[in-house]
């Protein structure tokens, strides 16, 4: 490749790295914690938080009694069966005040002598919370649907995109020579640019699926705008049955035996998890079935999807089933199952949490080698230089950034942990959490040096996470699965014990740093 040619690469994938690096390390620490966002969610819950679990053929009873004693619930309600993963209660809803959008939460179940309890819930859902961090990034601004942060994420995942390109085209010359090279003994730079480098090469075909696949997600509305202006014009681009005229009282809701017995004749291995009802007693009704069809390309990070008519399991929408979806149907089923990682089972969810934090990694180290190439550069007969403002002030956000996703990360889940007994603000009190621990540690790398900063918040880190086991063994009596309390507790002692080693290390390495460095 010629001298020019790799320079302009170089330099394209530097500054699209620069550009979306830190908030990719935000998106990629939350999105490797929700491929738990259903455990998590259960974590954070205690058995006052919960209602008694019921038998399957108990279910159209409690739907049906659900609906005469709260016919708001019409509007929207989930029903999660036994099959399902863990919840709080069989049934949910959520009621919407018309005039603040405030939302209150509601769940019900049967009691042993078969009586209706229902209840007002005030549940974290802590997993939800990370899930919509790692969408958008913590930016504030606009609802679920148009958040702010998801269209300057897309963006940011174009320059991801490019940067994966560019940092791929770069690399080509002499990837059989620095392949998985790990040079600790040459010059910083060299052992960071060669870590920088295992990370990218090594889940390559994951940051592009997770690249490309977020930028769809980010503009598919746009996308869907422009098909119908363009190509459907005047037709419908989805062709939605249309409703019809009959008896849509409670009494006539289909029996979960015989939707079981219409899904499995579509799909025989698809084992129903939950019903998510809307506009029950409308002519619109619709009842989206979700269960576990292990193997296959699924829509869901755990369930596929069937969409039909509640009261005569009719007219329905087979696009997300994958034996009968067609190539159209695959093509986009395929973006979500790539991106949530709905193959493979739980092996699969662990494996692409690995590589979302490696990911995290990725962005981490990548402006680190960006910050050294900088002094390198300026270095004039290995005399003291004084480093640019910018170079400065990059090396504090890279620290703060990254540290604050963590700390706030951490500190939201204790919030969670802690005041989700009975509290009505507890999703408020982890927003806060959030931010605080966010924005702490970034005002603090402004404060201290930034190595310092950084061994600090290390530290914090590592306490905050001995305080989430120990909140969690604290809970245990009240826990609603124990196995998830392990998993919870094993994998902080492993987080931990590895941020201990880092601090550890930049202790030792502190005095070697150059006195112009900008981390001294």
């Amino acid at each position: 490749m010629k001298l020019q040619n790799y320079k302009s690469y170089q330099q394209v994938h530097i500054w699209t790295g620069i550009i979306s690096g830190l908030l990719l390390f935000i998106c990629f620490v939350a999105g490797a914690l929700t491929m738990f966002k259903a455990p998590l969610n259960v974590w954070a819950m205690h058995e006052k938080n919960a209602l008694p679990a019921i038998e399957l053929n108990q279910y159209d009873s409690l739907i049906k009694t659900v609906l005469q004693t709260h016919p708001e619930a019409s509007k929207e309600m989930t029903v999660y069966l036994p099959s399902a993963q863990p919840n709080h209660a069989p049934v949910t809803w959520t009621i919407e005040d018309d005039d603040t959008h405030s939302h209150t939460f509601w769940h019900a179940s049967l009691d042993s002598a078969g009586k209706l309890v229902s209840e007002q819930t005030h549940i974290s859902a802590i997993g939800d919370f990370l899930d919509h961090i790692h969408r958008t990034a913590g930016i504030p601004g606009g609802d679920e649907h148009d958040a702010l942060g998801i269209f300057v994420m897309g963006f940011v995942c174009i320059l991801y995109f490019v940067a994966i390109v560019s940092g791929l085209i770069i690399f080509l010359p002499t990837w059989f020579k620095d392949l998985f090279s790990l040079r600790k003994k040459k010059s910083g730079k060299r052992f960071w640019v060669d870590f920088h480098n295992i990370l990218g090469v090594s889940a390559l075909p994951f940051h592009i699926i997770i690249a490309i696949t977020t930028i769809v997600f980010a503009y598919h509305d746009i996308l869907y705008g422009s098909m119908q202006q363009w190509i459907y014009k005047d037709s419908p681009m989805f062709n939605r049955p249309a409703p019809t005229d009959m008896d849509r009282s409670i009494e006539r809701l289909i029996s979960i035996e015989q939707l079981t017995k219409e899904i499995t004749d579509i799909e025989p291995e698809f084992e129903i998890a939950e019903l998510r009802f809307t506009g029950l007693g409308t002519p619109r009704a619709r009842v989206l079935v979700g269960g576990e069809l292990v193997g296959e390309i699924i829509r869901g990070p755990d369930y596929a999807f069937w969409v039909t008519d509640p009261y005569t399991a009719s007219s329905g929408y087979t696009a997300m089933l994958p034996s009968i979806s067609g190539v159209p149907g695959k093509v986009v089923n395929s973006f979500f199952t790539l991106h949530f990682g709905g193959f493979g089972g739980s092996f699969v969810h662990w494996v692409y949490f690995a590589m979302g934090l490696s990911g995290a990694l990725l962005f981490l180290t990548g402006n680190v080698v960006w910050v050294e190439s900088r002094r390198k550069k300026q270095l004039q007969n290995n005399a003291p230089v004084e480093q640019k403002r910018s170079v400065r002030i990059m090396a504090r956000l890279t620290i703060g950034v990254c540290a604050g996703t963590v700390v706030g990360i951490i500190l939201s889940l204790l919030a969670a942990k802690v005041f989700s007994i009975d509290n009505p603000n507890i999703r408020t009190y982890q927003l806060i959490a959030y931010y605080i621990g966010f924005f702490t540690p970034v005002i603090y790398s402004f404060m201290m040096p930034p190595i310092k900063a950084a061994i600090h918040s290390l530290y914090l880190s590592c306490l905050q996470l001995l305080t989430t086991m120990g909140i969690t063994l604290y809970f245990s009596s009240s826990s609603l699965s124990s196995s998830i309390d392990i998993g919870v507790c094993l994998v902080s002692a492993i987080i931990l014990l590895a941020f201990l080693f880092t601090a550890r290390h930049l202790e030792k390495r502190r005095s070697a740093i150059p006195i112009d460095s900008v981390w001294a």
